[in-house]
Order: structure tokens, then C-alpha cells, then sequence
């Protein structure tokens, strides 16, 4: 997650333009059983955001880097989608291999703010860790800021390809877990925040055949609520992608991550 401000929602048509129209189809579809519907609109909204994920990585060289770390291997780019602010981090090659982050993608929930300093606390609410799962995140801000708060899914999606492993989370079809699980004291204490788009993906980087490392790339696309001058979110949002990187790095290197 990222301290990016921003009043503008991606609607489910502005992120389903352009896919095939039979995932547009199934992003329509409520037919059938409750449980299979269930299985059925979780998968279509786990593939939507795999498209959406897929055309911003398409396009991430056309995006301008806005911090370069650790002599170019760590870069950020942001790009501004009217209120939104989109930021990718990366880190293009990381000495450690694919297997040795799985244990972040397993444990996302006890993992995540040991991986970043904002989360406060991660709460499994439903679902199946595997795979999806409900979640309720607290992030600390400053003062006079309250923190926000923010009821998502996650899809874990490990060995994706060979010693590929990515997360997503989005607030996409949260409506019912939001009615079940934002209490009033929720909404009393804390300002609601928005995860359109966050993802972590890692993929091996190979020298010949063998693989040499990891290469690692954190996206966010959000809203956290209330008023955040743009200013502000310039300065913040790409040091918050950057620790986002590092810290899952830094995770790693602490030895909390998977085995080889």
C-alpha cells in the first residue's frame, strides 16, 4: 500500500476495457449456485486484475523514473491517472532466489508489516489463505492524520510460471465484506482508504539456464482518503514503492522469507 491520495475510483469499466469479451462475460455472470457464483466472479476478478496488472507492465518503459537507488538496480516511475497516482517500484536484480519470498506470499497476513512500516496490523477475515482471502488492513499515519483503513481480497498466486510468485489485492467486488466487517467503531476511528490495484510480483532472472536471482516488482494504484495535496503525494508516494521493495528485500535477507 502507498500514502497516494487521489478522489477518482476505477469503475469495473474503466478496468475491464479492453479484454476479451468473454472475461467480460464472466465479470457479468451471476448465475448458477451461490458457492459456484462465488468461485466463478472470484476467478473472473482474480483474471481482470492479472490483464490490468499485464497492461501496466506492458507499458512500464514509457513511464519516467522518479528515484533510482543503489546504482539504478532499485528504480521507481510514477505516472498521474487524473486524482490517482500509479507507482511501480522494482528491484531488477536481487540476490536471492524465487523460492526464498514464498514464505511472505503464505504468510501475507503476519508478513506484511514487518515488510512496511505503515502497516499497523494485517487481519484474515475469509477465505482461503492459498488462494483468496478476505482482509482487514490498518495503516499507521502521522499525526494529526488518522490511520485508514481498508477491507480488500488478496490472491495468492504462487508458481504462476516456473519460480514465478504474485499477489494481488483490490477492493474490486468488496461490497459484501465491507457490509460484514467495516464496524461503526471502524468508521468512527479511522478514515477508509481504497486499494484499486496492489500487487507484489517476483520472477527469477536466469544467466543462461540457471537462475541467478530474483527480480521484484511492487504496483500500487489507490486512494487513501481525505485530502492530500498533490505536492504531497510527489514527495511520498515514490519513497513509500521504494521501502515497499526494500522492505520486502530487507524481509528476505532477515531470513523470514521461504527456503531454496
Amino acid at each position: 500500500f502507498a500514502l497516494l491520495g487521489g478522489n477518482v475510483p476505477f469503475s469495473k469499466a474503466l478496468i475491464t476495457a479492453g479484454l476479451p469479451r468473454h472475461t467480460q462475460k464472466m465479470l457479468g455472470c451471476r448465475g448458477g449456485s451461490s458457492s459456484s457464483s462465488s468461485e466463478s466472479e472470484g476467478d473472473a476478478t482474480r483474471e481482470m486484475l492479472e490483464k490490468k496488472l499485464s497492461n501496466i507492465l506492458d507499458d512500464l518503459d514509457a513511464l519516467p523514473v522518479v528515484m533510482s537507488r543503489q546504482q539504478g538496480n532499485i528504480e521507481v516511475r510514477t505516472k498521474w491517472e487524473g486524482d490517482c497516482m500509479l507507482s511501480v517500484g522494482e528491484a531488477k536484480v536481487v540476490d536471492h532466489h524465487p523460492s526464498e519470498f514464498k514464505g511472505f506470499f503464505e504468510d501475507f497476513s503476519q508478513a506484511f508489516p514487518k515488510v512496511n512500516a505503515m502497516a499497523k496490523r494485517v487481519t484474515a477475515l475469509e477465505g482461503d489463505n492459498t488462494e483468496k482471502e478476505a482482509l482487514k488492513s490498518v495503516l499507521q499515519f502521522p499525526f494529526p492524520l488518522k490511520d485508514r483503513i481498508m477491507i480488500h481480497w488478496k490472491y495468492t498466486i504462487l508458481d504462476r510460471g516456473q519460480d514465478e510468485h504474485l499477489l494481488l489485492i483490490s477492493e474490486e467486488d468488496n461490497d459484501e465484506i465491507m457490509r460484514k466487517h467495516l464496524s461503526p467503531e471502524d468508521k468512527e476511528k479511522y478514515v477508509l482508504a481504497r486499494t484499486f490495484l496492489c500487487a507484489y510480483l517476483v520472477k527469477p532472472v536466469y544467466d543462461k539456464e540457471k537462475i541467478i536471482g530474483s527480480n521484484i516488482k511492487y504496483i500500487f494504484s489507490g486512494d487513501t482518503g481525505g485530502k492530500i495535496p498533490q505536492w504531497v503525494q510527489n514527495a511520498v508516494g515514490p519513497k513509500t514503492a521504494f521501502d515497499s521493495v526494500k522492505g520486502l528485500i530487507d524481509y528476505v535477507k532477515k531470513g523470514a522469507g521461504g527456503t531454496n
